[in-house]
């Protein structure tokens, strides 16, 4: 059984630590005669009784045998109430089970459901995968959506997820853009091994590179090409599909002018692409700039937004470009569409560089924007939008984008955005399972905080324990 341990100690003085505890009385007592029933009390909830849980939660793989977890305040979805709750099987019950193996008392700590992170492009190269995850289990998110990746590099790492003992993990794998439109600069300046300003002064060597082509993005430029190359995308298994709407509106005439970067898919090749992944039982998400790029996602009924329209705007162009209608809003609640605002770009895309490459803020876009987004995420959320949390930045998670909402935006109060982080992000990524709540038969996987984050933000960060379906999830060392 694994557990989140955070020791400095060597290996031989921990265990002599953990062994002393096993035979005093610190964090450990024996239930009659049974040794394999114990009383976990963790008042301070210190890696010595973090330690002690490994026993704990070794109870044996029986409906009838559980494990109680008392004196928590546990979320109900609106509050924090008093309860006790058991693990069975991996699942949770208010239910106690024939055979009680251990009771584990949480001395007034907060029990949330995990969080989940809709919109990144981590944990797909292998080079820096074990310092993300363990970030990712850290920052308590225990399900993600990857929105374009490399399908080689991903297939190297994935077999390392979607276990009850890991994070879950979804790959979009490669974007769907026209040729040159999005992301084919990013990724082509990458595979170069090329620093990102190179995309300035060195773009007609980026032109001409197709390294990271039918791996990290897939050029669809006449429905022709969909109906050639659909069979190879299904090939490298996507979990989901992530298309490109840029500029929609001046298509032809972005392509025609070689405009790189500056385009995705054409509405015509994009609707077939929504059509055949949805018959292969795929969900398509839309990268999107603008509200026109909006309207003919919801025309061609993908079922998400990597974006909100006006994350990258300039404060200074049309603002009515960016901003959606109330008939827009209206036909994303009915079709069910998920929004990922990523409105913590709004601070990345005011930062800019003097010829030195030093950087300074521009404020008054800073503010600009960020007065728009605070505005639409709040007309988004009255009107019932399902809207889910994802940074986009590397080695970032979506922890960076619930704060931005919280403490800078201020558009959502604490509750709605605890509800988006732990309720609607994790479910929006995997809907068929029962997560995202602490309810009767759900999956067992919450984790116990130090304090209320209804009174005080700060605590979603003070994370003291990680279970998933009733397992204790390792933060690698």
């Amino acid at each position: 059984m694994l557990v989140v341990l955070k020791l400095k100690a060597s290996p031989v003085a921990s265990a002599k630590v953990f062994f002393g505890a096993m035979v005093g009385s610190i964090g450990y007592k024996p239930i009659g005669h049974n040794p394999g029933k114990v009383m976990i009390k963790l008042k301070f909830l210190t890696p010595l009784y973090l330690m002690c849980l490994v026993l704990a939660l070794s109870c044996k793989k029986d409906p009838s045998h559980g494990v109680a977890f008392e004196g928590g305040q546990v979320f109900n979805g609106q509050t924090f109430e008093s309860k006790t709750f058991y693990v069975i099987n991996g699942l949770i019950s208010f239910n106690p089970p024939g055979t009680l193996d251990s009771t584990i008392q949480l001395d007034r700590h907060y029990v949330i459901p995990p969080f989940g992170d809709a919109h990144t492009h981590n944990l797909a190269d292998p080079s820096k995968i074990d310092s993300l995850e363990k970030k990712y289990v850290q920052d308590g998110i225990y399900y993600v959506q990857v929105l374009t990746n490399y399908a080689s590099k991903a297939d190297s790492v994935r077999d390392r997820f979607s276990s009850p003992e890991t994070i879950d993990v979804k790959y979009a794998n490669g974007g769907l853009t026209s040729t040159l439109g999005h992301p084919h600069l990013a990724y082509e300046t990458s595979a170069l091994n090329l620093h990102w300003s190179a995309m300035f002064s060195q773009r007609d060597r980026i032109k001409q590179s197709r390294l990271a082509e039918n791996d990290a993005y897939w050029f669809l430029d006449t429905t022709e090409d969909v109906a050639q190359k659909w069979d190879a995308i299904l090939t490298i298994k996507p979990d989901l599909i992530k298309i490109y709407l840029i500029n929609t509106e001046r298509h032809e005439a972005l392509v025609e002018a070689e405009q790189m970067g500056n385009f995705g898919l054409s509405e015509d090749v994009a609707r077939l692409v929504v059509k055949k992944a949805h018959e292969a039982g795929l969900k398509v998400y839309a990268h999107v700039e603008n509200a026109y790029d909006f309207r003919v996602g919801l025309n061609i009924g993908v079922d998400g937004f990597g974006h909100l329209p006006g994350y990258s705007w300039d404060g200074k162009a049309d603002v009515d470009m960016y901003r959606l209608t109330d008939e827009d809003i209206a036909k994303a609640k009915d079709r069910n569409i998920v929004i990922i605002p990523t409105a913590n770009f709004a601070q990345v895309y005011a930062v800019k560089y003097d010829n030195r490459g030093n950087p300074s803020l521009d404020s008054l876009r800073y503010e600009t924007v960020n007065q728009f987004l605070t505005k639409e995420l709040k007309r988004l959320n009255k009107a019932g939008v399902s809207i889910a949390l994802g940074a986009d930045q590397d080695g970032e998670t979506s922890i960076l984008e619930a704060n931005y909402l919280v403490d800078k935006l201020e558009a959502f109060d604490r509750l709605t955005a605890l509800k988006l982080l732990a309720e609607t992000t994790p479910q929006t990524i995997y809907p068929d399972r029962k997560i995202g709540e602490l309810k009767e038969g759900y999956e067992a996987s919450f984790l116990v905080l130090s304090g209320n984050p209804l009174n005080n933000w700060d605590y979603i960060d003070s994370i003291n324990l990680y279970v998933k379906q009733g397992k204790f999830l390792n933060i690698k060392q």
